[in-house]
């Protein structure tokens, strides 16, 4: 039997580490919370919980079309079906890497491999990013606003609010970073010159070697230059589908919580629930373990029980149920479209 790749061992190794910290945190959830599982899934109300499972294959589809809009914007017509595959795959790996950071290399790997150029696929997850951060910042800012408004006498535990000003604070600046890029792309250029003419680069490459590197990535950020120049000439109409489609997908996302609530029995409001969801993803963003597992589970649980919207006997159960469509679901079906999409370049 052939030896396994190091690359093939250090990516069932992501997978383990992945799914053990997701499997210790649930179980002592479970543990602590005395759950006996099978009273609770008694009670479960099954049309919300496929409304929740629903709402997560609606999230895959949106952010489908989103790719698909980003595509176009930029002069390149991207299959629906193909945008979902990469949708996917990016889940997958995203679900496997520590802060989620290794979805957007396999989605630039996929789209150079339908057509799309080396810096055009570079400006369409950098857009995607910026859209999203924008749309997480927007919302951040606007629910607690909202639930304010209209009802005053709720408001969130100082801990959390604590949680959700970091949160922001992060996001804004890595959004004003991911602009910067964004206008000023010749700045990686200047960056790579300045990195290869250091002694100990030289001294590990060869200058045959450093030359080629450099002629990609001059060519790649004269591609992204030429991307970006191309959306700030395009439809606006394009522009506001494409921050639609990112509000939307967060709100999709937020709106798990809730039908899981409601399936069984709890029923906290909406405003509160949207409120604490955004607090939670502003707070846990970047979560070094694999897919943020075992954090989530615990902040998430930690977070809803301090704002008082699940009781503690049903803590863990809401917990497994919110990890298995938003985490394990993904996990599943992402894996698969996965090793279907990139074994297909070795048939």
């Amino acid at each position: 039997m052939a030896k396994e790749t190091p690359k093939r061992k250090n990516l069932w190794r992501s997978i383990f580490l992945a799914v053990g910290f997701s499997a210790l945190a649930i179980s002592l959830l479970l543990y602590f919370t005395h759950t006996d599982l099978k009273s609770v899934f008694s009670l479960l109300n099954l049309w919300f919980f496929l409304g929740a499972l629903g709402l997560i294959l609606l999230n895959w589809l949106v952010e489908a079309l989103r790719l698909c809009s980003i595509s176009s914007l930029l002069g390149y017509r991207l299959p629906f079906g193909k945008a979902l595959q990469i949708v996917l795959v990016g889940s997958f790996f995203a679900n496997i890497t520590p802060f989620d950071t290794g979805g957007e290399p396999f989605q630039l790997y996929l789209l150079a491999k339908n057509g799309v150029g080396t810096g055009k696929s570079a400006a369409i997850i950098m857009i995607k990013g910026i859209m999203s951060a924008l749309a997480r910042i927007t919302l951040g800012i606007g629910i607690p606003l909202w639930l304010l408004l209209i009802k005053r006498a709720w408001q969130l535990p100082s801990g959390l609010n604590t949680a959700l000003n970091i949160g922001v604070m992060i996001y804004v600046v890595v959004t004003i970073l991911m602009l910067l890029v964004s206008w000023k792309p010749g700045f990686l250029n200047r960056f790579t010159n300045w990195l290869f003419s250091r002694k100990l680069i030289q001294k590990v490459f060869s200058p045959k070697k450093l030359q080629i590197l450099a002629e990609k990535i001059t060519h790649g950020v004269n591609e992204f230059r030429e991307s970006m120049h191309s959306l700030a000439q395009a439809d606006k109409g394009t522009i506001m589908l494409i921050a639609f489609y990112s509000l939307l997908l967060w709100i999709i996302v937020l709106t798990v919580p809730a039908f899981l609530l409601w399936g069984l029995g709890v029923n906290s409001p909406l405003p509160q629930i949207l409120a604490v969801g955004i607090v939670f993803y502003l707070a846990s963003a970047y979560a070094p373990t694999p897919g943020s597992s075992g954090v989530a589970e615990a902040g998430f649980a930690t977070i809803f029980f301090a704002a008082q919207l699940v009781p503690y006997p049903l803590l863990g159960v809401f917990v497994t149920l919110w990890r298995l469509l938003t985490y394990y679901t993904s996990f599943l079906v992402g894996g698969l479209v996965s090793l279907f999409s990139l074994s297909r370049k070795k048939s």
